[in-house]
């Protein structure tokens, strides 16, 4: 289960790019380098085991994250063809809506290390699409 988390904690890591669709991998561009998300892997794995979660909690946690990655990641793909203000008014509400969901099964210390945690990531992926927080 941990992998695929960060199978698609990785895909979070590409953005589409703009233009003409052909097929579906020619609309994402990956905005980290293979050594980038190999270290962010590395990263997440070890920032995820301070969290201490039970095999139950860390599989709940898992596919909250897995369900909103999937839905942040198509945000930019070409056929929605938001402007950026509505990429970020949609990306805002999805990770509101993740944060409630995570809310409710984390305790307050690993939700903290979680948004620690995510915020890194965050940064990082609003750095390289040109968005500020």
């Amino acid at each position: 289960m941990k992998r695929i988390l960060i199978a698609v904690f990785l895909l979070a890591c590409a953005i589409p790019a703009r233009g003409q669709q052909q097929t579906k991998e020619d609309v994402k561009v990956k905005i980290f380098t293979h050594e980038e998300r190999d270290n962010l892997q590395l990263w997440y794995n070890e920032e995820l085991k301070r969290m201490g979660l039970s095999e139950e909690k860390e599989s709940q946690y898992n596919s909250i994250l897995f369900y909103y990655i999937a839905k942040i990641t198509r945000l930019d793909d070409k056929d929605q063809d938001y402007t950026p203000e509505e990429f970020k008014t949609k990306l805002n509400a999805y990770l509101a809506k993740q944060d409630a969901d995570l809310r409710e099964i984390l305790t307050d210390e690993q939700f903290a290390i979680h948004k620690e945690i995510y915020g890194e990531f965050l940064r990082s992926a609003y750095k390289r699409w040109g968005i500020e927080e």
